[in-house]
């Protein structure tokens, strides 16, 4: 069960890679969005909810199986972010670049009281604070969707 909850919370062993973790695992996050989810939104929902609750639950065994909180080998949650980021939203070149490169900004700097959502508890601290940089991501990109549409 552990090799289980390892590979999935690493992302496929992506977690491993010594540099650039969060950026190579938010990449896999676009990469996975533009071949798994489909385009017709009311879709996208249900996805989003599996990938946010299997994040808290693989980050809470993994954070058990590593003994350390949000260790660096936990990816899944730059996946669920990265989902939310671009959610709803055309699947453009230009939309996946923005909500990339929003995402590593917010997820890097977070900004507002994102940083003090990291701080709960088992996998809700490890997916929460990605999860709302990517709301956040979400609502910016969905103005400039908004006013240059």
């Amino acid at each position: 069960m552990n090799k289980i909850i390892i590979f999935f919370s690493s992302v496929f062993g992506v977690g491993y890679i010594k540099y650039a973790v969060g950026t190579i695992s938010s990449l896999i996050g676009v990469l996975l969005w533009v071949l798994v989810v489909p385009c017709n939104y009311i879709y996208q929902i249900p996805l989003l909810i599996v990938i946010f609750i299997g994040s808290v639950l693989f980050s809470y065994f993994a954070e058990k199986i590593y003994n350390k909180k949000d260790d660096r080998r936990i990816v899944i949650d730059e996946i669920s972010g990265m989902w939310f980021s671009v959610a709803f939203l055309p699947k453009t070149f230009g939309f996946l670049l923005l909500g990339f490169l929003l995402f590593r900004m917010f997820d890097v700097r977070k900004p507002f009281f994102i940083n003090k959502i990291q701080k709960l508890k088992g996998g809700w601290g490890v997916t929460l604070d990605d999860i709302l940089s990517g709301v956040l991501v979400n609502m910016i990109l969905q103005i400039i969707r908004m006013v240059f549409q």
